[in-house]
């Protein structure tokens, strides 16, 4: 997809609408566009596909300052715009046949899929009209522009709607956006006794990457993209497609097709077809696979998800709390930032674990954010005080050579405040939480 050569002077404005709350937990600390799928962020896709000369972001309220912060120099909630606009829905399939005709369009145009606007390309006067009050998460723009200009109705299947979906895309979407990649990469050294499977052409190897020997590459069914500053342990699998982003380290893990690893990783055990954003950690044995894990996640040794129900059913799991079939008969864990889990954990199929919880041994349910869960071992839920969530991200950070910033402070704040209401139905209970 690519914007007409006419359309240079076109302002792009990506935002997102109540479609974002199906993602929750791990939308309560991001906008939609800040999801990983394949090897880059869904803004950093679009932008790529629509290289446009001007963009802004419509964010929710309280994620404006840690937006501003993560996209310094770039329009957050405009309240005005001064050229022609694309509104574009950061959810938006960018793989949509009918998105390449569209904007092709000289004319003033409305795209919905289903109640929802997919992208719109309308004059300056209305799109001020449309600029909603960063507040309104949940608001759909759909009928802004009902009757002023040509509509369109996409399929549903346009935008990206639910989390395992992400997941569901995640191999496809890997190597094409792999393909794209012009330059080309020099075969570095391997090291002693590694072996790679298939086409060369598949491995991409940035530079200084360190390949510590005996490491197994298969690319027969899809490329392998290795960032700057990787280092791979010795006894790696490593099967395409799977991008691993720069400065992470794989520790002698088994790393199978359909995964995206972030910048700054560490891996061990076995990962499959899951998505972990960056600085995250899961630097032992256990599984985890068909998930989505955020940011400053750390996964305590032996911790293994199941994505898979003993039955071969499909996976049910909760939206906005109702209980939506995902047709996919193997869906895990969605797994939001700051999450941590101590050693032996198991996490049951299709569960949604909150912003900074504490898990422990059998996760049944979905767990609130900020909560500590020990249910497995007799425990009630306890609240994590929201003190000790800013200690221990801080503390995290350090370890990173990152610093904590106010910015981070306050949205951890925010989202503690957001959450209460979802820690009272669960029955969480304040006090202090000890073995």
């Amino acid at each position: 997809m690519r914007s007409s050569s006419n359309d240079s002077d076109l302002h792009l404005l990506i935002f997102e609408d109540k479609t974002t709350l199906n993602f929750h937990p791990i939308t309560l600390t991001r906008p939609a566009f800040e999801l990983m799928l394949g090897t880059k962020t869904l803004l950093d896709a679009i932008l790529d596909e629509m290289k446009p000369e001007n963009y802004s972001l419509i964010v929710s309220e309280y994620l404006e300052p840690i937006t501003i912060k993560r996209h310094p120099n770039i329009d957050i909630n405009p309240q005005k715009v001064d050229e022609e606009v694309i509104f574009i829905n950061a959810l938006l399939r960018l793989d949509t046949k009918e998105l390449n005709s569209l904007l092709k369009k000289d004319n003033h145009f409305v795209a919905f899929s289903g109640d929802d606007l997919a992208m719109a390309k309308v004059s300056p006067k209305i799109a001020d009209g449309a600029l909603i009050p960063p507040s309104s998460m949940a608001r759909t723009f759909s009928k802004k522009f009902k009757g002023y200009y040509d509509e369109f109705e996409l399929p549903e299947s346009s935008l990206i709607r639910y989390p395992w979906q992400l997941i569901d895309m995640n191999p496809e979407v890997i190597t094409r956006q792999l393909s794209d990649i012009k330059k080309s990469f020099e075969m570095p050294d391997l090291g002693k006794n590694s072996l790679v499977s298939g086409p060369d052409s598949n491995l991409k190897i940035e530079k200084d990457v360190k390949i510590d020997g005996n490491v197994f590459f298969d690319v027969r069914e899809g490329p392998v993209h290795i960032g700057s500053g990787v280092k791979v342990l010795p006894f790696s699998r490593i099967k395409g497609p799977v991008h691993i982003g720069k400065n992470s380290v794989i520790l002698s893990a088994i790393i199978g097709e359909g995964t995206t690893l972030g910048d700054s990783i560490k891996v061990g055990g076995e990962v499959y077809k899951s998505i972990f954003a960056s600085y995250s950690n899961k630097a032992h044995r256990g599984y985890m696979g068909h998930s989505y894990i955020g940011e400053w996640v750390n996964i305590g040794a032996m911790t293994t998800n199941s994505d898979l129900k003993n039955t071969y059913g499909t996976i049910k799991v909760n939206i906005k709390g109702e209980k939506i079939d995902s047709g996919e008969i193997k869906v895990g864990s969605f797994i939001a930032d700051n999450v941590k889990t101590s050693i032996g954990t198991y996490i049951y199929t299709g569960k949604k674990l909150g912003v900074a919880s504490h898990l422990h041994s059998y996760v049944v349910e979905d767990v609130p954010s900020f909560t500590i869960y020990a249910k497995g071992i007799g425990y009630r839920l306890f609240e994590a005080s929201i003190e000790s969530a800013i200690g221990a991200q801080r503390r995290m950070m350090e370890r990173r050579g990152v610093q904590q910033t106010k910015e981070d402070i306050t949205l951890l704040r925010k989202v503690f405040e957001k959450t209460q209401e979802e820690r009272y139905k669960a029955g969480v209970i304040k006090g202090d939480f000890s073995f």
